[in-house]
């Protein structure tokens, strides 16, 4: 009897997490080894072993890599556009006249992010129109000719960044203001009383203390820009913009299996994607020396 009561306590805790594990295997495990068995087949009706062949085919695809090329030139320009802003604002908002306020601008700033993506690339779609666009209005107030930002492959990707600041400068400041917690005063006070000019106290002492949360800031930055999808999607129309400006890896991955119907393919586009963004993460914490913090 003692024994079948200690069987019943420590089964009681396997029962209250089998739901997640239930629902994680039916709904995670099992696409991502179904897609992994997917990429080396071939065919649409039926399935045959297709070896390693859509994965040599991805790599010599050079529509893939354009998306690839896309995604790293919406990737450069938020790290050097949306995450400089974002750290701005976020030291503003550290300020003591500014400080009381802080709610009130972290919402307000938050608020675009929990906008429903959808709604923000129609919006902005109308937005950038090259003849009735407010976007345009506005710059032929100041005398410059109308941009064609939807039309001129040379300026969706700018676009794009800036629906992308829009929505995600708030979430960024958010991150930023949350890494500034962990910035001990005193040796803010310190480094002023030792005569460092406030860019030095930003360069030498907050931004190291900083280099955790800009870790996670960065790859969360890097995977949104390659993951682009619902913004460059509805911004592109039916198709991949001017001269396939905005086609992105997940956009092109969509295209192949749910237009062109080939699973197979799309599968492989998948894992060779994700295994790029493992190789792109793991960079990047080797350029942050993540590892190296205490030295």
């Amino acid at each position: 009897m003692v024994s079948n009561a200690i069987s019943r306590w420590r089964l009681a805790p396997l029962l209250f997490i089998s739901p997640f594990f239930i629902a994680y295997a039916i709904f995670g495990l099992y696409p991502i080894l179904y897609g992994l068995w997917l990429s080396f087949q071939k065919g649409t009706d039926g399935y045959e072993f297709a070896g390693f062949s859509n994965y040599m085919f991805v790599l010599k695809d050079g529509f893939f890599w354009k998306s690839m090329w896309n995604g790293t030139k919406l990737a450069l320009g938020s790290l050097f556009i949306i995450l400089p802003v974002a750290l701005g604002v976020a030291l503003m908002l550290g300020r003591p006249y500014i400080a009381k306020r802080k709610g009130f601008f972290a919402t307000f700033f938050f608020t675009p992010n929990i906008t429903s993506a959808v709604a923000v690339g129609i919006i902005f779609k109308l937005l950038l129109e090259r003849d009735s666009g407010v976007l345009n209005k506005l710059l032929g107030v100041f005398g410059a000719d109308p941009v064609g930002w939807l039309k001129d492959p040379a300026w969706t990707i700018p676009a794009l960044i800036i629906l992308c600041t829009w929505k995600f400068l708030g979430v960024n400041i958010l991150f930023f203001l949350a890494g500034l917690q962990n910035v001990p005063y005193e040796l803010i006070e310190a480094a002023k009383i030792d005569g460092a000019r406030p860019s030095q106290r930003l360069w030498h002492v907050t931004l190291p203390l900083l280099r955790p949360i800009m870790t996670f800031i960065v790859f969360q930055c890097l995977l949104g820009s390659y993951g682009m999808f619902s913004e460059a999607f509805i911004l592109a129309g039916s198709g991949f913009g001017p001269e396939n400006s905005l086609v992105f890896p997940t956009t092109y991955l969509y295209d192949q299996a749910f237009r062109r119907l080939d699973f197979t393919y799309s599968a492989a586009l998948g894992y060779v994607f994700t295994l790029l963004m493992i190789v792109v993460g793991f960079l990047q914490l080797k350029m942050f020396n993540v590892n190296k913090q205490g030295d």
